[in-house]
C-alpha cells in the first residue's frame, strides 16, 4: 500500500526525463490520478478526491499533468510498471482516508480516460 500514487507517478517521472519533476511531484500527481480512478470506479468520493488534492496543493506538491505529457505515453509506461503481474495492472487506490487496496481490474480505458480529462 505504500505503492500509492507511485504506478502513474513512476511513469510521469520516467516521461519527465527523471529531472522534470521530483519523485515526491510525481508521485503527488500518481497519487491524485489514482485518487480519480477510484471515483469513477465508486471506491471514493468526490470530496475525498478534493480533500486530498488541497492537502497536496498545501505542501507545494503539483496534482496536475505537465501539459507536455501525452496521455497515450504514460498509459503505456504503466502497463510496464514493476507491480504488472500476468498483463494486468495492479493498482494501489484509497477507499477512505488512510485506507487503501489493491485492484488488478482496472481497465485501460478508465485509467486513459483519467489522464484524458487531466488535459483539459
Amino acid at each position: 500500500l505504500l505503492n500509492y500514487g507511485h504506478t502513474l507517478g513512476h511513469a510521469v517521472e520516467a516521461a519527465g526525463g527523471y529531472g522534470a519533476l521530483l519523485h515526491g511531484e510525481a508521485v503527488a500527481i500518481g497519487m491524485d490520478l489514482a485518487a480519480q480512478i477510484a471515483e469513477r470506479m465508486g471506491m471514493w468520493s468526490a470530496g475525498d478526491v478534493l480533500r486530498q488534492r488541497a492537502l497536496l496543493a498545501a505542501y507545494g506538491l503539483p496534482t496536475a499533468l505537465p501539459p507536455e505529457m501525452d496521455p497515450e505515453d504514460l498509459l503505456e509506461r504503466t502497463l510496464r510498471d514493476k507491480k504488472v503481474r500476468a498483463g494486468r495492472v495492479r493498482w494501489i487506490l484509497p477507499t477512505s482516508i488512510g485506507h487503501a487496496v489493491v485492484r488488478d481490474d482496472v481497465s485501460e480505458s478508465l485509467v486513459h480516460d483519467v489522464l484524458l480529462a487531466q488535459r483539459i
